[in-house]
């Protein structure tokens, strides 16, 4: 029994060491055939062969570094950066493998790691170049300029011949701000090694950074003509060309740039320039035989598909996006496109159904998040367009296109004094910008800061003099300075540049009416109403000239044209109003809207709108009530009978939670409302939401910076906040604007006990 079970054991044994013998016999050949195929540079077959080998024994330090060396020049950089950093762990007196590793961790940042590196190999090799290079190199990525200068002059020492040394010196000086310094190195790699393209690249890049262009293109031409098959020289001067607006030179290195390299960026950034420079043709040649790559097919049909919705070939573009989708179904870049062509079209829904679908996919996404506020924008939800752009500066606080659209919509919604800061960071960020500049006037004028606006709007006119916009603003604050003269020479240029600009034309008409100057009024407006006479801002504001001179009948006119234009214009439905009831026609002006209930079912939510608003001023409140109520059963997003039906509801008792969301649904619609600011601010006053109110109702005071009603409401949210003195200066403008307003005796008795 014990004969057989040693005699098992001995062939056992025997077997084993068979397989020892054969595993390492297959460790030698897939290393022998990984070196072979790195020296006829077929690098796949190098990294199948390396990777063989550590199949085999995942501890062989050498083929881990010569499968990281397959690795590095097949291009895949973090797998070769993943083995340099296995094959230095498994030879730690190898220098050369801490030399690679150390360099990876370099690239990805991690400069402490490096370092250690370094450190292990110096205490084998203090004198290695390689190994003094890195620890200079990983202190100044840790700041340690002076050691890291230290470092690097002892390899200078060490091999005063090695160029690539004095690059890093001049790279570590120019860091320190030692600009003699830093060029006194890059020119000594230049002379040490006259022939070194990396020494007159490192030279040329210390000028671009110096902006010393030509010094630049100097240096980077004798690189060329060293070698014309350097690809990052070409790079180089494809970038310098562009950037100095020589774009046939730039296509020359670039098409070169794209042609040495085999990668897929470089064609990318040629096929872009084409399209920049409306060569299509030569862009599609470009990117059509990158469809038949792996890495190439999704960017290339992305740049396709624009292509084709740019030349109005929507069904092309939608379909090749589809092919994206059949490859990546949750490809980031290409729901964006997608998103961006549906906004086009007009359809935000869908565009923001995409957008979610980006930052589901990549929560961080900042292009994800920034489209989502501008689909919601387009959509007329504000309020959470504006939670969108704020999520986009949570990730990216510095980000000025959201930072900008911010600033419009805190405008547009009537804080002006969020979008003066908004925008006050976006020109700070990003001080070339001019939309941001001159959001940024008209927030400060309305604010009230007249100089701080004028200096900014000024500046913008000094860059382009034929900006309409630019021009109305000024006028805008000429008025507000009481300079009529300035401001109508302003105006005037404004409607040269762009006759149809509304903001000029009703710029020149309040100067006209301040000047009591009422046929120049009259004049300028009905030429405006000959070329646009169904255009609801222009009938309403036709109608306010025709109040304002006397002429009723064609007030009424304009009125009525504009609720047919735009039945939601809560200002038209209010002026209308107000001039039936000036005129005692209430009684004729409802009949006259129930038959057209009847006579025209497409007007039928804007006519009933009518007669409830005709109900409110007759005080007959329960009839009010209930046309709202209709409108709202037929349009449930009809904002003016949200806003109305919401304030019927606040002050006779109705459902404050129901009034609210009308209220939020009227101000969504309304952003620029101040009835629509003010009924969601009272509400949330009588909610006990005194934060939301103030702030809701400071908004409506800047909408209507002339009306008492809704400061006397601001008044009485800052009073219930706790904030007194803000309060009274509230019901004491209230009470200056208008001593006779309805809720005047109340403000006065208020005021009185915050006074006392």
């Amino acid at each position: 029994m014990k004969f057989w079970s040693v005699a098992v054991l001995f062939t056992a044994l025997i077997a084993a060491t068979g397989c020892r013998h054969d595993s390492q016999v297959l460790l030698r050949e897939a290393k022998a055939n990984g070196d072979k195929f790195i020296l006829q540079r077929k690098y796949p077959e190098a990294v199948i062969s390396y990777r063989k080998a550590v199949a085999i024994d995942a501890k062989d330090g050498p083929a881990r570094l010569g499968l990281a060396n397959a690795y590095l020049l097949s291009g895949e950089k973090v797998s070769a950066a993943r083995e340099y950093i296995r094959a230095a762990d498994l030879m730690p007196d190898n220098v050369s493998a801490q030399v690679q590793a150390g360099k990876m961790l370099m690239i990805a940042g991690q400069y402490a790691e490096a370092k250690a590196r370094a450190v292990a190999a110096l205490e084998k090799e203090p004198k290695n170049v390689e190994v003094l290079t890195l620890m200079g190199n990983a202190l100044a990525g840790l700041k340690d300029l002076d050691g890291a200068i230290s470092h690097v002059e002892e390899a200078i020492d060490t091999d005063p011949h090695r160029t690539l040394t004095y690059a890093n010196l001049g790279a570590i000086q120019q860091a320190k701000g030692n600009v003699a310094a830093a060029e006194a190195a890059f020119k000594r790699a230049v002379d040490v090694e006259p022939q070194s393209v990396p020494a007159h690249n490192s030279l040329a890049n210390y000028y671009l950074a110096s902006n010393r262009l030509s010094d630049a293109e100097r240096e980077l031409k004798v690189s060329l003509g060293l070698d014309p098959k350097s690809a990052a020289t070409n790079r180089a001067l494809a970038f310098l060309c562009i950037f100095q607006n020589r774009a046939e030179e730039a296509e020359t290195y670039l098409k070169a740039y794209a042609e040495l390299s085999t990668e897929t960026g470089p064609k990318l950034i040629l096929a872009d320039f084409y399209l920049q420079m409306n060569k299509t043709p030569q862009a599609l040649a470009v990117l059509q035989p990158l469809l038949n790559t792996k890495d190439g097919f999704v960017p290339a049909k992305l740049r396709i598909a624009a292509v084709d919705f740019f030349a109005n070939r929507r069904p092309q573009a939608y379909q090749a996006l589809d092919e994206v989708f059949k490859r990546e179904p949750k490809n980031e870049l290409a729901l964006l496109e997608k998103g961006r062509f549906l906004l086009s079209d007009e359809k935000p829904t869908e565009a923001l159904a995409q957008a979610n679908l980006a930052v589901t996919g990549n929560p961080k996404s900042v292009p994800g998040h920034y489209l989502r506020g501008i689909a919601l924008q387009a959509a007329g939800d504000n309020d959470e367009a504006i939670k969108a752009f704020q999520q986009v500066l949570q990730l990216n606080p510095s980000a000025v296109p959201a930072q900008i659209q911010l600033g419009d919509l805190f405008l547009t919604r009537g804080d002006a004094a969020a979008a003066a800061e908004m925008l006050g960071q976006a020109v700070k960020n990003q001080p070339q910008s001019f939309l941001a500049h001159l959001l940024l006037a008209k927030s400060l004028l309305r604010i009230r800061d007249v100089n701080r606006a004028e200096a900014e709007a000024t500046a913008l006119a000094k860059l382009d003099a034929r900006s309409a916009d630019v021009q109305a603003v000024l006028g805008d604050i000429y008025i507000a300075k009481g300079d009529l003269s300035r401001a109508k020479e302003s105006y005037s240029r404004a409607l040269a540049i762009q006759p149809a600009s509304l903001e000029a034309l009703r710029g020149l008409v309040r100067a006209d009416l301040i000047e009591k100057n009422v046929p120049a009024a009259r004049s300028r407006i009905e030429s405006r109403l000959a070329a646009a006479p169904n255009s609801a801002p222009v009938t309403l504001l036709a109608g306010e000239v025709y109040v304002a001179t006397g002429d009723l009948d064609r007030a009424e006119t304009m009125f009525r044209r504009t609720l047919v234009a735009d039945p939601s214009n809560i200002e038209a439905y209010s002026r209308l109003g107000v001039l039936l009831k000036r005129q005692q026609r209430l009684d004729d002006a409802k009949r006259e809207y129930q038959q057209a209930i009847q006579r025209q079912p497409k007007h039928a939510v804007a006519a009933r709108t009518m007669v409830g608003i005709i109900c409110s001023l007759q005080g007959k409140a329960d009839e009010a009530r209930r046309e709202y109520e209709q409108v709202l059963a037929m349009d449930p997003q009809s904002p003016v009978a949200a806003n109305n039906l919401a304030w019927d509801y606040a002050e006779r008792g109705g459902n404050l939670d129901v009034a609210l969301s009308l209220a939020q649904t009227a101000k969504a619609r309304m952003p620029k409302s101040w009835e629509a600011s003010d009924t969601l601010g009272w509400i949330y006053y009588k909610k006990g939401l005194e934060d939301l109110a103030v702030t809701a109702l400071r908004q409506g005071a800047e909408q209507a910076p002339s009306n008492a009603i809704v400061h006397y409401h601001l008044g009485l949210a800052q009073l219930k906040k706790g904030s007194t003195k803000d309060a009274r200066l509230s019901l004491e403008r209230a009470l200056k604007l208008d001593p006779n307003f309805a809720s005047a005796d109340d403000a006065r008795r208020v005021l009185a006990t915050v006074k006392g």
